[in-house]
């Protein structure tokens, strides 16, 4: 296929930074030359998708180009990041999707990380139609578990997390308790899903790096950060993360080797004073790609030799837990064992508390919820 027929061309005006040093003076643009190609070394691409008719066209549609001039002043040499300009908007929601279903999949052909600058979050369903198929995890950093529907159009997302679908695992991080009903609750968890409230997650943010990690596709709703943070959301709320937060989970989000795929959406530019929601939107980008320098990708079953094994005995399941700690990083994985003969052990990040609780005969959350979906 031919990405140009599907991009819009970056708009190379003077307000976007040129300075020594900048992501504006370094990064790999398209222009609209007709000879543009994606460089052998390019690992993350940069797309804008401006679509907002989901919200009836309140004003998302404008925030790529915004979060575009705040991104480009930042300091970096900005290896290997080409920016796609924007996606060519289909003539219908629809039509968008699958448009940016066809980039996605074609930049992940390349071996490429696609950050998605929407735009409303319903345009991740288009990103994810491009790994649609295999067995993906799912992460959602949004304030509710199920989104507001359009009139009677059923919320794409809706659809992707609460029907049936036995190839997505769903994550949902930051959760607020008073946006959910316990019906919302009680149908993700009898889909095994894993669902991490606000304070949960924030009380120690890094205990959220093992879900990241296991990420495949992330989507980030800047409606939950806090209001004082991105005060242009596009529903705003006085609690939410902060952006030093969103940023740490973006940064996380970068390092997971298995992270093809993040979108940041809902944000209203006219409702942006001094920048600051454009502002922290470029930083999270920033954190993404500064993440994805320092990827590795170790993991038990492609590098044995770099890992510590430990095996604990859990006398109510009558088998062993075991878990991996890697050498070098000091990271941790855990070993769920699936009972079925056809199916393998599935090994899933985890933390160092997560190994200290099992030492207690304490299992772990996240190991107890695969344990039940695998088996």
């Amino acid at each position: 296929m031919n990405l140009c027929d599907y991009l819009i061309p970056v708009n190379n005006e003077p307000s976007l930074s040129t300075r020594s040093g900048t992501i504006g003076r370094n990064i790999i643009t398209y222009g609209d030359d007709g000879g543009f190609k994606i460089p052998a070394s390019a690992k993350v691409a940069l797309l804008g998708v401006p679509e907002d008719r989901f919200s009836d066209g309140a004003g998302e549609i404008k925030l790529p180009e915004q979060v575009r001039k705040q991104l480009y002043a930042l300091s970096s040499d900005a290896e290997n990041v080409v920016d796609l300009g924007n996606l060519r908007t289909g003539k219908t929601l629809l039509d968008t999707y699958f448009c940016l279903q066809h980039v996605v999949s074609e930049l992940h052909a390349h071996g490429m990380v696609t950050v998605l600058i929407g735009g409303t979050i319903d345009l991740f369903y288009g990103g994810y139609l491009a790994f649609e198929g295999r067995k993906i995890n799912l992460t959602g950093i949004i304030p509710s578990l199920r989104l507001p529907e359009q009139g009677e159009e059923q919320h794409p997302l809706n659809r992707m997390i609460f029907e049936d679908n036995p190839e997505i695992h769903y994550c949902n991080i930051g959760y607020q308790s008073y946006y959910v009903h316990q019906q919302e609750l009680d149908a993700l968890k009898e889909k095994f899903a894993e669902t991490y409230r606000l304070g949960e997650a924030t009380w120690n943010i890094a205990d959220m790096e093992p879900v990241m990690r296991d990420s495949d596709i992330i989507a980030l709703s800047m409606n939950a950060v806090k209001y004082a943070d991105a005060p242009a959301a596009s529903i705003t709320s006085p609690n939410g993360f902060t952006g030093e937060e969103v940023c740490q989970l973006a940064f996380y989000a970068g390092l997971s080797h298995r992270c093809k795929c993040m979108g940041i959406f809902d944000a209203l530019p006219q409702n942006d004073m001094q920048h600051i929601t454009a502002k922290l939107i470029a930083q999270i980008v920033w954190y993404f790609i500064e993440g994805i320098k320092g990827r590795n990708t170790e993991t038990p079953e492609t590098d044995a030799i770099g890992f510590k094994k430990y095996v604990i005995y859990y006398d109510q399941l009558h088998h062993d837990l075991c878990f991996y700690k890697h050498i070098k990083t000091n990271r941790w994985w855990m070993e769920v064992p699936s009972l079925k003969g056809k199916q393998h052990n599935e090994i899933i990040s985890c933390t160092q508390e997560d190994y200290a609780k099992a030492t207690e005969q304490e299992i772990p959350n996240r190991w107890w919820k695969i344990y039940q979906k695998i088996n």
